[in-house]
Order: C-alpha cells, then sequence, then structure tokens
C-alpha cells in the first residue's frame, strides 16, 4: 500500500529525512517509533503530501504521490488532483482538529457531502454508524468543546474513516490526552486493525506497537536505524541507540 524509497527532506539546511526506505504491506499495521525530531511525523505528512519530499519516491497503491511521471520528468500535481489523493488516506493528529463550530455528527458528515458528493440522508447515516462503533452516537448533537480529549479523537478517528479511504494516518493520536483517556482511543485503534484497515501509526505507546502492528520501525535523526517484527525488535534490539531509547520510555 505504502512504498519509500529513498526519501528525502530537509527544512533550511537541515536533513529531517535521509534516504528513509519503508514498506506497508495492504491490511497491516505499521508503527514508527523513535525520538521527537527523529523525522517520524514528517514522514507520516510526506505520505499524503501535506508536505512535499525533496527527492526519492513515495507511492500509495502504487501511485506517486503529489507527483506524476511525463517524459522521464516528475511534475507536482494540481491542487485538485492532490486533494482527490488526499480524501483517500484518512489523517488523526495530535490535536484532533475538529471544527469547532460544528456538532459531532456535522464534523463527521461534512467531508462527505461537500467532498464525495454523497447526499446528506446518506451522510448522516454512515456518520449514526461510525460514531456508534468509536461508541459517541449518545454526542452527535455536542460541539468538540463540550467533549473530553479521549471522546475528540475519536470523532476525529469517526470522521477520517467516513471519507472510506484506503490507508490511515495516526500521527501520535494518544499524545494530546491525558492517561486515563488513552485507552479509549487505542481500542478504536484496536479495532480498525482488526477490521483490516492499513495503518501507519506514529506512536510513543510500546505496548500498542507490541501487541497490534506487524512492523516496527524506529527512526533516529532522519535515518531507520532498525526495523522488524515488533515484538522481537522491542525485546531484542539490535542498535544501541535503540537500546537507549528504549531504557527511557518502557
Amino acid at each position: 500500500m505504502v512504498q519509500a524509497i529513498g526519501v528525502c527532506k530537509s527544512y533550511g539546511g537541515v536533513e529531517v529525512l535521509k534516504g528513509v526506505n519503508l514498506t506497508v504491506n495492504r491490511g497491516e499495521v505499521t508503527c514508527l517509533i523513535g525520538p521527537s525530531g527523529s523525522g517520524k511525523s514528517t514522514l507520516l505528512r510526506c505520505v499524503n503530501h501535506l508536505e512535499k519530499h525533496d527527492a526519492g519516491e513515495l507511492l500509495v497503491d502504487g501511485n506517486l504521490v503529489g507527483y506524476e511521471e511525463r517524459d522521464g520528468k516528475l511534475y507536482e500535481r494540481n491542487d485538485k488532483q492532490i486533494c482527490r489523493e488526499r480524501a483517500q488516506i484518512g489523517m488523526v493528529f495530535q490535536r484532533f482538529n475538529l471544527f469547532a463550530h460544528l456538532t459531532v455528527l456535522e464534523n463527521v458528515t461534512v467531508g462527505q457531502v461537500k467532498v464525495r458528493g454523497v447526499s446528506a440522508d446518506q451522510a448522516t447515516t454512515r456518520a449514526r454508524e461510525l460514531l456508534e462503533r468509536v461508541g459517541l452516537v449518545a454526542k452527535e448533537k455536542n460541539y468538540p468543546s463540550q467533549l473530553s480529549g479521549g471522546q475528540q479523537q475519536r470523532v476525529a478517528i469517526a470522521r477520517a474513516l467516513a471519507m472510506d479511504p484506503k490507508l490511515m494516518l495516526f500521527d501520535e493520536p494518544t499524545s494530546a490526552l491525558d492517561p486515563e483517556l488513552v485507552g479509549e482511543v487505542l481500542d478504536v485503534m484496536k479495532d480498525l486493525a482488526q477490521s483490516g484497515m492499513t495503518m501507519m501509526v506514529v506512536t510513543h505507546e510500546m505496548n500498542f506497537a507490541r501487541e497490534v502492528a506487524d512492523t516496527l520501525y524506529f527512526l533516529d535523526h532522519g535515518v531507520i536505524e532498525e526495523s522488524g517484527e515488533p515484538r522481537e525488535v522491542l525485546a531484542h534490539p539490535s542498535s544501541e541507540r535503540l537500546r537507549s531509547f528504549l531504557s527511557k520510555v518502557l
């Protein structure tokens, strides 16, 4: 579903990604771990072209992300084409990013109607199904400010799912939550994984990575230092850098 080949990204002369190679298979959960500033979130944002990578190739479902090849050269797609691509990739951010002036139900229906052209009735039916799935159908008339952080994040997941994405990206979805609210969001993500959704997850929740992920990548200073089956990587890290990182987070 996702293939990164030699992906590089710099900000102001500082290399954030230094030739990253990565593969995410269809129906699998891939977790990205590593210290702050290691390039995890940047890589995730490049996958849906929220950030433009400087070199290398990124493909989602076999198609170049944000670019098309003509006569051996790459040309960036126009905004409309990029938005069409992005609509097929759900993204859940650290800070929820819900529309504060819309109710929970409206947050989950608006993209269906305005982007996918679904009728209001169909969008409402689908939204209620998804709110039921994340345990929030009783909150459909509430506004985001009336919800806990965990509830807002579950609405954000429902909103992303409403677009019927083929890939879900999670950028540290529990990092802004109080500890007692983390579990309710991870439970929804586990349910998604069990349903066969392809997921890329930037996380500091090592137990989630161990239990749910099919593949784990450890990034440090823009380089993948280590990767493999999560239980094996976390139990028997081969690099000193990963051992040092895990000693601080486990």
